[in-house]
This record gives structure tokens, C-alpha cells and sequence, in this order.
């Protein structure tokens, strides 16, 4: 538990990471994801809980326990939003500023490690105010490397550079992580750098971590409507239950099991609601499949241009309205029909106490589509 005064910012946060992992804490501004990050550099006090690094215990606040390490001597890196650089030192004294106590040989030989890893070698005599907003991020992160930590944490990262940029740097990042093996934690807002470079993704809400999971894991098999609405798009429609099974406008949902019969065929299994259950089921753009051949049709009622795809909104038959992603070389205009072909095996669906639970935003994805 980590607050300021009587006011509670970070609350009901466990997670573990293995060496070599990448953590990230995701979520809306003002949800506590750089409180918890801060807490675990030691930069911010916690009131309650424990915080241990390669079983070193580093923070234990109790009833009868108050113990915390120094951040200086937590042997953790960290790499911050507006980078932090020197601006009178070179890059190449930059890189190897945290390392005053190693050899004048060691730290030579690491600091041009650095700049290799990097791939800034030819710029090692330039100063920050030479370099791109790029290049000065991985000044940043070589940086922090150097002094070879035991975790590193990063907050914020990419929020100074353009989209395209922060997309292509994140996976770079990720791959020199890799290489180095290096323990990470992100703070980002941003889905896309998320998923980029994270194993393992928190999401993060009014200060509670609501979900830990892989990106795969959070897109596919949301745990609230919340994580659901703020990892990718989709939208909620309602459905019923009927004899087991989820009775919708695009058609019956039925359970699938991770389990396969003898021939390789899946097997299914009952909902376990009572009938006549109202449900929201979420439908994500890829489950809806482009088929001009299908009897089943929905009215394309909006449309974004993404380069190899649209994204459509449709409106089913009973007025609901869907996401798809189409291939871009299908050119449907709006007010046209289209057939589809609903893949339902893999849907999430909530009952009325999950949507109690963490309210569904009160405007659907879809609407974004009203100025095109």
C-alpha cells in the first residue's frame, strides 16, 4: 500500500517477474501505475507489503516490521520520461557516469559495450543536444545498463516521441533487453508500447492491479469489462442464456474446452448460469470474418482506413452494432451490406455482476467513427 496523507494511491498490487522477464504497468493517467513504480525504487514509502529482489528483501512494512533499503543501494537502473541526460557531458562520459568506482579499463571497455549495444558508436563524442530524440533514449537506457542492474525501470520510456518512432524503439528496446537479460518494468499508458515490449502486462485501475497476464492473455481472455474495453477495441453485445448455451444477434455461443476428443475436435461444455441469464458477450474486430459468400449480413455503418485493412463498424439486424477488420482491397461504402461469418468459439462473456462490478464504458469504441 502506497499513499500520501489520508489519500490511497496504490492498493492491492502482487505480482513476480523472472529474471529476464519484461513487466508493465498499464493504464489511464492518474491510476498509480509511477506511484507503484516509484515504490519499488524505494523513491516513495510504502505503508504496507513487501518488496523483495533476487530474494534480497528490499522493503517489509508491518504491524511490527518497518524496514527499507536505500534506493541507491537497491542496484536497480532507471530510465525516465525526459531521459535525464547530461547535457555537458558526452555520450560516451554519459554512459558511464554510474560507473565512478570500476577500473579505468573496465569502465572503458563497458562504456564502448554500451555504445555497441546500442548501435551508437560513432556518436560517442557527441553531446545529447547532437542526437535525435531516439538516439537520446538509448543514451538513456545504455546508461542505465551500464552499471549492469538488477532490475530495471522504466518510466514512461517513449511518451517524447512520435508514434512510429515509439512503436519501432520499443521493440528495439525489447531486443537489447533480451540480450542482456535484463529484468524490466515499464510504465507506459500506451497499449501498442505495452504489448511491444512487455511479457507481462498489468493493467491498472484507481490504484488496484486488475489484471497480470501475458498480452495475448489480457486481448483474449479479459478478467473485467474495464480490462476488456481498455485493451484493444470491440464492443458488447447482449445475449441470453438458453439451455446452456449464449443465444446472441450474431448467432449461439457455445463454451469450448481445452480439451480435444480422439479424432482432434473440440469439446464443448454448458455455461453455468441459469436460463434466461442476460449476458454481455465481447466481440473483438477479429472475430467478426469478411465472407461475401455467407447468407449472413450486417450494414457497414462506419469505416477507418488503416493501409491493409478497414475497420467497420456494422450494424446487426436488431440495430447492435460490431467491429471487423476487412482486407483494404474489399472497398465497401457506407449503407452497403456485407456478409460475414462470426467466429464465437473464443468470445468473453460477463454477467450482470461483472458489469457491476467495473461499469462498461458509457460510450461505445464504436462511436469514434462518427466524424468520418
Amino acid at each position: 500500500m502506497v499513499g500520501y496523507d489520508d489519500t490511497i494511491v496504490v492498493n492491492g498490487l502482487s505480482l513476480n517477474l523472472q529474471q529476464g522477464e519484461i513487466g508493465c504497468f498499464l493504464g489511464y493517467s492518474g491510476c498509480g501505475k509511477t506511484t507503484a513504480l516509484r515504490a519499488i525504487a524505494g523513491l516513495e514509502e510504502s505503508r504496507s507489503g513487501k518488496i523483495t529482489l533476487n530474494n534480497q528483501r528490499l522493503t517489509e512494512q508491518a504491524a511490527r516490521v518497518s524496514f527499507a533499503v536505500a534506493p541507491a543501494k537497491r542496484g536497480m537502473g532507471m530510465v525516465f520520461q525526459d531521459y535525464a541526460l547530461f547535457g555537458h557531458l558526452s555520450v560516451a562520459k554519459n554512459i558511464g557516469f554510474g560507473l565512478n568506482k570500476w577500473s579505468a579499463a573496465d569502465k572503458k571497455a563497458r562504456v564502448a559495450e554500451m555504445l555497441a549495444l546500442v548501435e551508437l558508436s560513432e556518436h560517442a563524442d557527441k553531446r545529447p543536444s547532437e542526437l535525435s530524440g531516439g538516439q537520446q533514449q538509448r543514451v538513456a537506457l545504455a546508461r542505465a545498463l551500464a552499471p549492469k542492474p538488477k532490475l530495471l525501470l522504466l518510466d514512461e520510456p517513449f511518451s517524447n516521441l512520435d508514434v512510429v518512432l515509439r512503436e519501432s524503439l520499443a521493440m528495439n528496446v525489447r531486443d537489447i533487453l533480451k540480450r542482456t537479460n535484463t529484468t524490466a518494468i515499464l510504465v507506459t499508458h500506451d497499449q501498442n508500447e505495452a504489448f511491444a515490449l512487455a511479457d507481462k502486462v498489468g493493467v491498472m485501475h484507481k490504484g488496484k492491479l486488475v489484471q497480470w497476464a501475458t498480452p495475448s492473455e489480457l486481448y483474449h481472455e479479459p478478467v473485467s469489462p474495464f480490462v476488456a474495453e481498455f485493451v484493444g477495441e470491440g464492443a458488447m453485445i447482449d445475449g441470453i442464456i438458453k439451455e446452456g448455451h449464449v443465444e446472441t444477434a450474431l448467432g449461439d455461443i457455445y463454451r469450448r474446452m481445452e480439451v480435444y476428443d480422439a479424432s482432434g475436435q473440440p469439446q464443448y461444455c454448458e455455461y453455468d448460469y441459469p436460463n434466461g441469464t442476460p449476458i454481455k458477450v465481447l466481440v473483438r474486430p477479429d472475430d467478426i470474418i469478411h465472407d461475401d459468400d455467407s447468407t449472413q449480413t450486417a450494414l457497414v455503418v462506419g469505416r477507418v482506413f488503416r493501409g491493409a485493412n478497414y475497420l467497420y463498424r456494422l450494424q446487426l439486424d436488431d440495430g447492435q452494432t460490431v467491429l471487423s477488420l476487412v482486407a483494404s482491397h474489399h472497398n465497401h461504402e457506407v449503407g452497403t451490406q456485407i456478409g460475414i461469418l462470426p467466429i464465437l468459439e473464443h468470445v468473453v462473456v460477463f454477467d450482470e455482476k461483472d458489469i457491476n462490478a467495473t461499469t462498461w464504458s458509457e460510450y461505445d469504441r464504436s462511436e469514434r467513427f462518427e466524424d468520418i
